[in-house]
This record gives structure tokens, C-alpha cells and sequence, in this order.
């Protein structure tokens, strides 16, 4: 570590140690960590377009795409927190985290249904629900006293959301003052996410810093702190626990998100075209690079060649309308360029077909690729790609169901945070039986794992922990020990009531100018809903309504086109 950066990190290390004992960050009153975290939803909103601007042209992707994935995520995250500690009267070491009750019986597991949260979600995400399945209750850990201690925020390269709501997780449920270092990858957003959370780092109870490796892991093995979150690899997850020790360390890792198309979806070709709508937004959203990029599609013999098409086809849509990159993506670095190209090419040589939209451009660009006929032994099924390549697995249309839940959860397929099932009976027993049964602890139905992430869902791994340790976004302060899995479901396709209905308005089959309206508008909605202002509501509802359609229409005239 460079000497000026050791002496600044140091600096602002002691002057966050020197806040702590001044005042306990736990003793801070509940009501007022609600203010600051409205303050801080306010600036996110208001520096959105500065974040998304620069986000699109450094990181390949549309402005649009920054406010649905991380502007709305954080300002719904920090406003739910903030409804919950704003009628409390105590501080928060003073709160003890909710027994969760059970309200239904999801395949024989007790749930609590969480989503739709409020009337604002249930508008916003018609037909969805998301249940929070439970564990047998334990005997609780012992209350731990406050300490002097501060945690450690690793923050990811590829959201500027993730690491904002990591931030929020470790100052509520810690809680805890947060040093939160930035992705030397995506160095840019410590200006940006300073001047959003300036009330808490005002306050002294955040700061932000730069550096490479060399700094996390000086900073990794400080004693001034008892508590470090990171969200990122393995192989950094592992190599932070080395020298902190596994009880200090919590993460959020990523993985091979496997997709399962059940046969039923074959009985109407619209629910398949669908259907590869929804896995080719969930491939190439970010550019691939999300923790739950999916990555491998389990779907019958029957129904094999009918999706490859469809996803060619929504593919070749999706960069013909996509913005700047064409046919090609745009990945963080050209080591991670180099590596989806060498799995593109290990899947080649076994036997796989590849179909490219575009040749390979070289630097950090790699094709939008749908590759068909993989097998376990390819490193597409055992290792996270994260980058623009989705591939097909084939199975028998005989007991599809049960050979398709077992090779989704082979210990040989990486990780085990989301998985999605495509069908038309979302609320069938068999099917809930199946999203119980995958070892991935946030399961989608009919919906991209990571839509979740943007609700009042806690988010976390499976009981296997292989994608990691811990739940963040607990908005709700439920106890982390009960929660075993969370299940989103949702009808299959458009979403309402015959012409008033409309298509998820995050899926990217449709660019240009009202998406990003449509996206500014919901967050300017949540904005107005959560601190209950009716006129700047009906006000948002003017510029939401017609961005809403005009999506809508841009979509079908498209589609129309075809």
C-alpha cells in the first residue's frame, strides 16, 4: 500500500474510532438514524443522473438500467429501514431483532409473506408475491454488549446499489460505524456515494476509501474491527477470512444461477417467447455481471429448440435496441474478458454449439453468446461467469420436474444464491414444492432472482452457504436464524387486466427515453410514498403514468415489428 494512501486510510480509520468512543454508535436513537437515512434517499435521488451518467459510460450500460438497479434498490432499502426505526423509542442496540410469525403454509414449510409490503408495491409489481420460508425457531444467540468495535464494508465493482445497501445492513444490524472501502475496479463511485451519504459521514458514522488488494488486506487484519461484510468472489472471501479469521467475516457471494423451464410452458408458444425474454433479461442485465446473471437453462428435450431460437431472437433484439455496445458487452476489466472467452471456448471443444451475436471484439468486449448442449463437466456448469453467455441443458420430458431439481442442486454447480422456475401455475403445489426443494436460498418464479433484490425480500444464500454467510437487506429486523429461504413468485408474462396489462418494465426488449423516465418516476413515487407528501405523489404519478405506457407501447410497436 502506497505510503499516502496507508496515511489516509489510517486518518480516517481513527477518526471513525475516535466518533466510536466518543459515542457509541449503538446508543444512537432509532428516530434519528431514520432521518438521516431519508436525507440519504433524497440525495440519491436527486445525484441520480450524475451516478447513472457516469456508471453508463464507464461501465456499458444504459442509464436506465443504473436507475432500475441501483438507484431504485438503495432508496427503496434506506426508506423501508427508515419506516421501521422512525416510531421506535429507543437506540439501536435497544432493538431486538422481530420473532417472525408465520401467516401460510408454503409446501409444507411455515412462511411469513412479505410482498407485496405496502399498496405502493402491490401496484407496482401486480400479480407478485414473495414469502420468506422459516426455520424451526432456536433458542437465541446470548445478546452480545455494546463494544467499541467498528465493521469493515468491502464494496463490489459491478452495483453501486449493492454496496449502498451492504452499508445500510452493517449500521442497522451491527450495529456499527462503517469504513467502506470502494472497488479499486470501480473507483468512481466513492465521490458519488460520499456526497449521497454525506449526513452519515457528517456524523462520523461512514467513510469511504480507496486502494487496491494491498489495502483490503491491511485493513482486514485491523483490530478496530469485529465485524467485516464484503460481497464479491470466492476467492476474496476466502482470502479475507485468512487473515481475519471466518467468525469476523460475513458475505455475499455469487454463482452458476441455474433457470428451469417446466414443459408446461409449451402449451402456448406467447408463454415461451416469454419465458426467453425473461432469461435473456437475466443474462445480460449489467452486462451478465450480477450475482445471479443466470448462466444455465434446464429445459425439456421437447421444448430445447423451440427457447434456442426464441433466445436468439430476443438476443439479436436486445442488441439491435440495447445502446452503444451493439452485439457486444462490455465487461469490467480484460482479465474478465479473457475469462468468459476461455469458458465460451472449453464449452466449444466439449461439444457444445456456441451462437455468437457478434465476433469477438477484443479488449474488455466479449459477444452476447447462447451456448447449447452443455454438459457438467464444462466450466459454464461449475464456475460463475459473470459475463454475457447463457447455456442450454437438455432433459427428458419424463419426470422433468425431479431430473431438473437434482442437477440444479449438484454440489457441482457453483453456489447456491438464486435460481429462477419458469411455468404457468405459479401457485401450484407441485411447483411450490420445487422452489423448496432447490438448494438456492432466493428462488424466483416466473421472475429474475434479482428482481428480489429491488423489494422488501431479505436476500442471503442457501442453507448450504456455498454462495456465502448471512441475510442483508432485513428490512423488517426479522430474527437471521429463521429465515431458510425466500421464494418470489409471479404470473407468467404481461402483468394486469386484458388492455390495461403491461410487461415487466424492467426487461430491455425496449430503449430510448421512457424507460429511464419510467425508472426516475417509480423512485420519485417510492420517494413521495414512503414520507407520505399526496401532492408530490400525484405529482410523480403525472410523469410515471405516461413513462409507463409509453414504454409499453414502444415495446409492442417492436414486437409488432418483428
Amino acid at each position: 500500500m502506497q505510503a499516502r494512501t496507508s496515511h489516509q486510510v489510517a486518518c480516517d480509520l481513527q477518526v471513525l474510532m475516535e466518533a466510536e468512543r466518543s459515542r457509541p454508535w449503538a446508543r444512537t436513537p432509532a428516530p434519528e438514524l431514520a432521518g438521516w437515512l431519508i436525507e440519504v434517499a433524497e440525495a440519491f435521488y436527486s445525484r441520480g443522473d450524475a451516478l447513472a451518467s457516469e456508471t453508463a459510460e464507464r461501465m456499458g450500460v444504459s442509464p436506465a438500467s443504473v436507475w432500475f438497479e441501483s438507484l431504485f434498490p438503495s432508496v427503496w432499502g434506506l426508506l423501508s429501514t427508515a419506516a421501521f426505526l422512525k416510531p421506535l423509542q429507543g437506540s439501536l442496540d435497544e432493538i431486538a431483532a422481530s420473532e417472525p410469525i408465520a401467516t401460510e403454509d408454503f409446501a409444507g414449510s411455515p412462511a411469513l409473506r412479505l410482498l407485496p409490503a405496502n399498496p405502493f408495491q402491490r401496484l407496482l409489481l401486480p400479480g407478485f408475491s414473495g414469502h420468506v420460508l422459516l426455520r424451526p425457531a432456536l433458542s437465541p444467540p446470548p445478546r452480545q454488549p455494546s463494544t467499541e468495535g467498528l465493521a469493515l464494508c468491502l464494496l463490489p465493482f459491478n452495483l453501486a446499489g449493492i454496496g449502498a445497501l451492504d452499508i445500510l445492513h452493517l449500521l442497522c444490524h451491527g450495529p456499527r460505524r462503517v469504513l467502506a472501502k470502494v472497488s479499486e475496479k470501480a473507483s468512481f463511485l466513492k465521490d458519488h456515494l460520499e456526497e449521497m451519504f454525506a449526513p452519515l459521514v457528517s456524523c462520523g458514522a461512514l467513510s469511504f476509501v480507496q486502494g487496491g488488494p494491498d489495502t483490503g488486506a491491511w485493513l482486514a487484519a485491523r483490530p478496530e474491527f469485529d465485524r467485516i461484510h464484503l460481497t464479491g468472489s470466492a476467492r476474496t472471501a476466502a482470502a479475507v477470512e485468512a487473515i481475519a479469521g471466518a467468525d469476523k467475516v460475513t458475505c455475499e457471494l455469487g454463482g452458476v444461477t441455474p433457470a428451469i423451464v417446466l414443459p408446461e410452458v409449451g402449451r402456448d408458444s406467447r408463454l415461451l417467447c416469454q419465458v426467453a425474454r425473461q432469461v435473456v433479461f437475466g443474462a445480460l442485465a449489467n452486462n451478465g455481471q450480477h450475482c445471479v446473471s443466470y448462466q444455465v437453462v434446464l429445459v425439456p428435450d421437447s421444448l430445447c429448440a423451440a427457447l434456442g431460437q426464441a433466445l436468439v431472437g430476443e438476443m439479436a433484439l436486445v442488441c439491435r435496441t440495447g445502446g452503444p455496445n451493439g452485439p457486444h458487452r462490455l465487461l469490467i476489466d480484460e482479465a474478465a474478458s479473457s475469462r468468459v472467452t476461455a469458458m465460451i471456448e472449453d464449452a466449444r471443444r466439449l461439444g457444445a454449439s456456441v451462437t455468437s451475436i457478434g465476433e469477438r471484439a477484443g479488449g474488455r468486449r466479449v459477444p452476447v453468446t447462447l451456448l447449447s448442449g452443455i454438459t457438467e463437466d464444462m466450466r459454464l456448469f461449475r464456475e460463475e461467469a459473470f459475463g454475457p453467455v447463457v447455456g442450454l441443458a437438455s432433459l427428458p420430458d419424463r419426470d422433468f420436474a425431479r431430473m431438473a431439481l437434482s442437477r440444479a442442486n449438484q454440489p457441482s454447480l457453483a453456489g447456491d444464491l438464486g435460481a429462477s422456475v419458469f411455468t404457468p401455475f405459479p401457485k401450484s403445489e407441485p411447483v411450490r414444492r420445487l422452489a423448496r426443494g432447490l438448494k438456492q436460498g432466493v428462488v424466483a418464479i416466473n421472475s429474475y432472482p434479482g428482481v428480489a433484490y429491488a423489494t422488501s425480500l431479505p436476500w442471503g444464500p442457501g442453507p448450504g452457504e456455498a454462495s456465502g454467510r448471512g441475510w442483508v437487506h432485513n428490512f423488517r429486523f426479522l430474527e437471521e436464524s429463521r429465515i431458510e429461504k425466500v421464494v418470489l413468485a409471479a404470473p407468467l408474462g404481461r402483468k394486469g387486466l386484458g388492455p390495461l396489462a403491461w410487461e415487466d418494465p424492467w426487461l430491455p426488449n425496449v430503449s430510448g427515453h421512457s424507460p429511464l423516465l419510467l425508472a426516475k418516476a417509480l423512485v420519485r413515487s417510492a420517494l413521495a410514498y414512503f414520507r407520505k407528501q399526496p401532492w408530490r405523489l400525484l405529482a410523480s404519478q403525472r410523469d410515471l403514468v405516461p413513462a409507463l405506457i409509453g414504454r409499453e407501447l414502444g415495446a409492442r410497436r417492436l414486437d409488432r415489428s418483428l
